[in-house]
């Protein structure tokens, strides 16, 4: 079965809360990067991931691409938390502000991100990353488009 085949039929939230028990396994973007979904609620999620040095860029820190994708996980899936079987989502604007480099050193860093406006056609949410000690790394906010599935190209 096909990714989109999983979902059919669930609610945002009932699919990612299947997702978070091992009932489905996590989307390939994130098991490509090793992010992890450890709380979902409607409208909120939080994912986890280590800035591990594959990620790395030429100056021994994570490439930027790797909070880009960690916060859009996050912005995009806390929408998708509030969409109802039949309606998908897709992005119109990504926002990404890096406060600090990350790296390894920081461990096993958060990525919480909420829900801020969700309406019949357009979604809003914002997303932080922290590390066990509450330390900022980056933050972001998305604009998300909301649509009936058929909307949304499946390739």
């Amino acid at each position: 079965m096909t990714l989109i085949g999983t979902r059919r039929g669930l609610s945002g939230l009932e699919y990612f809360q299947r997702v978070l028990a091992g009932e489905f396994p996590a989307p390939p973007m994130l098991q490509l990067m090793g992010i992890r979904l450890v709380e979902v609620d409607k409208g909120r999620v939080v994912f986890a991931a280590t800035a591990e040095e594959r990620f790395y860029n030429g100056t021994g820190v994570a490439h930027g691409g790797f909070a880009a994708t960690l916060l859009d996980t996050a912005l995009g899936c806390a929408i998708n938390t509030t969409t109802p079987p039949g309606k998908r989502f897709t992005t119109l604007e990504l926002t990404v502000n890096l406060t600090r480099a990350l790296t390894i050193a920081a461990g096993e860093v958060r990525c919480e991100g909420v829900a801020v406006h969700v309406g019949g056609r357009t979604a809003t949410a914002e997303a932080r990353i922290v590390d066990r000690n509450g330390k900022l790394y980056a933050h972001g906010s998305t604009t998300c488009i909301v649509v009936e599935s058929a909307e949304v190209p499946n390739g």
